[in-house]
């Protein structure tokens, strides 16, 4: 049973049963059967992407033929997709 199915299971017997268990019951629910949120996200590690950055992606690797793409990504501190998006582009 996952944590969703059985959080709805509690929350229709909460309502069934006298309210002093219904309300220890829904305090359970709320405290324990969600999921807590995100405590801290890591900063964005890498260029926003742009047109401009893009064409000097491109120019770039037209200019080192025999660089891989994880090589151009780390110049201009974009990753590998990028890098492969902008020269499919």
């Amino acid at each position: 049973m996952s944590i969703i199915t059985a959080r709805n299971k509690l929350e229709e017997l909460a309502n069934r049963v006298p309210i002093e268990f219904g309300v220890e019951i829904l305090t359970i629910v709320q405290e324990e059967m969600y999921r807590a949120p995100c405590v801290r996200r890591a900063p964005a590690a890498s260029a926003k992407m742009s047109e401009a950055l893009a064409k000097k992606i491109k120019w770039y690797a037209e200019c080192n033929p025999d660089l891989r793409y994880q090589d151009i990504g780390q110049v201009f501190n974009v990753s590998v997709g990028r890098v492969s998006e902008s020269l499919a582009q």
